[in-house]
Formats: structure tokens, sequence, C-alpha cells
């Protein structure tokens, strides 16, 4: 049986030679099937090329938008630190305002146990490893901030009670600065210092507040100038003992021993006597550089009556922590105006 043959005659322009072609029929099916699969592949491989632009795009997107979410964590993480050291500064202000008004520390907002962060979203857990444990560290923060936030809001309240009660003995307290604070600076502070005269090591026992002299010195609260003299060292010298006024049975006013006293020296011109009774904010001197002192200045000092209360410093404590209209705090100041009116 002779075999089944295509003839494919292709007839050309201009009356030329026509070109007659035969194929057997299974070698044109055989064509017409790696046809079909040449097509078959570059549409499926054009397709899935396609497929992996989109994805590789979407992930492009998606690793974009997770950085931005960890730079969103890391920023957030910043403030919640600025938002840290805030606090820490509120609190150091409330240990300074119950130290002044003698009342007890402020308990740590801390709890027991390990501390665990809630609120999470349930699905976090599902997030890269760098973006879980910040989300972690930021919730445990703003939980501790919020506890911390709760007691020192209900610490002040108490502070607030307790200075209405007290307002009368906010005024023996040494609050204020002894010298303007727009014509003066801190030359030298409380503690371990070098001798400006021997080069050694020494403890300074105040602050130093340079100026030019001739600049007025403030008694810082009320009291009793205890001495106006001349040292050797501290040159003219005026010091202060807060002790407070009471009225007994009688309505005879007499006067209890208070808890601080305060020392100004290196005086240029004394302006109060022995025993003369001073209130905050009245001028006892002029800045000077009386005694052993290299330029004008004012050394101030702060000493406990009691001096077991600071026995390692003879009774001498920091005087910036008395510094307060220093502080750039509205309320501070405030409390300070209305511990003065009557």
């Amino acid at each position: 049986m002779p075999r089944k043959r295509i003839t494919f005659i292709v007839i050309p322009p201009n009356d030329g030679q026509m070109q007659e072609y035969k194929f057997s029929s299974k070698l044109l099916w055989l064509g017409i099937g790696i046809l079909l699969l040449t097509l078959s592949s570059l549409s499926y491989y054009a397709f899935d090329f396609h497929t992996r632009t989109d994805q590789a795009g979407r992930i492009a997107e998606l690793m974009d938008e997770n950085e931005r979410m960890v730079r969103g964590l890391d920023l957030a993480h910043e403030d919640i630190s600025y938002l840290e050291l805030t606090m820490a500064k509120l609190v150091e202000l409330d240990a300074r305002l119950r130290a002044h008004h003698e009342m007890d520390p402020l308990p740590s907002a801390g709890v027991g146990g390990p501390e665990e962060p809630i609120d999470l979203p349930e699905d976090y857990t599902s997030l890269p490893v760098r973006k879980r444990a910040l989300l972690e560290d930021l919730t445990l923060k703003i939980g501790r901030l919020e506890r911390e936030a709760q007691l020192q809001a209900v610490s002040f309240d108490s502070l607030m009670s307790h200075f209405y009660q007290n307002n009368e003995n906010l005024l023996y307290i040494p609050a204020i600065s002894p010298v303007p604070r727009d014509k003066t600076w801190k030359s030298s502070l409380f503690g371990p210092r070098t001798d400006p005269f021997t080069g050694k090591p020494a403890r300074h026992m105040g602050i130093d507040f340079a100026g030019r002299t001739g600049i007025e010195i403030v008694a810082t609260a009320n009291g009793v100038v205890s001495y106006a003299y001349q040292d050797r060292r501290l040159g003219n010298a005026v010091v202060i003992s807060h002790n407070p006024v009471v009225v007994d049975e009688n309505g005879e006013q007499t006067s209890r021993a208070g808890m601080y006293r305060t020392e100004y020296g290196h005086l240029d011109k004394i302006l109060v006597r022995k025993g003369q009774w001073v209130e905050r904010g009245d001028v006892i001197g002029l800045m000077g550089t009386s005694g052993r002192s290299t330029a004008p200045h004012l050394h101030y000092a702060v000493r406990y009556q009691d001096r077991r209360r600071a026995p390692r410093t003879k009774g001498y404590i920091n005087p910036a922590d008395f510094l307060l209209n220093w502080l750039d705090d509205d309320n501070i100041s405030g409390y300070l105006a209305s511990a003065g009116e009557e």
C-alpha cells in the first residue's frame, strides 16, 4: 500500500517555475506537534517570567515596608528613651522635694517576678526576630513608664498636700539661689576638686558662684544671723541659722532649732549683724574676693544643724539640691512664689 503523502505546490509570481514539495503525513504531524510544543513552552516561560517579576516587585515592596516599620520602631524606641530620662529627672526632683519636706522617700514602682510584655498583637510571633524583640522591649518600657507615672502623680499630690499644710515651714528651707542667675555662673561645684592654691586634691564643701564685685547676695531662707565675721579662709562671712519661729500658748514668739544653716563667704561687704532676723530674698552682703580667694565670687554652703545627718562631710550637703529657682520648671517657681505669700 503506498504511503500517504501531502504535496505543497508553490507558484511564484511573474510566471516563475512552480515548486512542488511532498511530505509524508507523519512528518507533517510531527512538525505541527513540535510547533505546538514550542509555542506552549514559550507561553509558559513568558507567564512564569511575568509572575516572577511581579513577585520580585512585591517582595521588594514588602522589604521596603519592613525597613520602614523597623525604622519606626527604632524612632519609637528613641522617644521612649527620652521619656525614661525625663521620668528619671522627675524621680530625682521628687526625692529632692521629699528631702526638703522631711518626707519618706518614694517607694519603687517595680514589681516582683520576671517582666513579660502584655497587650501585644496575637500574630506578633510571626514577625521577624529583630522586629519582635523591639516590639517586646517597647511594650515593657511603656508598661514601666505607665506605672512610674501613676506612682509619680500620687507622690506629687502628697507633696502638694504637705506643701499646703506646712507652708510656713517652707520659708526656712534654703530653696533659692543666693545670687542672680543672669549675672553669675558656677565656677566650682560641691565635692572633690583641685585646690586652686596648692594644686593638690581637696574637697569643696559648697558651691562657688563667680561674678563681679558688688553683686548683691541674698538670704536663701528665713532665719537669724548666727555669725557675721571675718574668717582667715572665707574672709568676710555670714552664717544664717534657719530656725522656725513658733508662737506658744501665751502668744509669745520663740524659735526652735531648724534643720539647716547656710554660709556665705568672700563677701566684699557684710550688710547684716549677728542676731538680726532676715527673710528669704533679703540682701545680706555684696560679692567680693576677701579671704583665701583668687577672684570675685561667693562661696555658698548648706549644712545640717545636726551634723550627724551627714557625718562624712561634717554636716555639709550639696547646695545644688536646693537651687530650685534655677530649675527650668514653672511649677517649682510657683511653689516658691506662693511660699513667700502671707
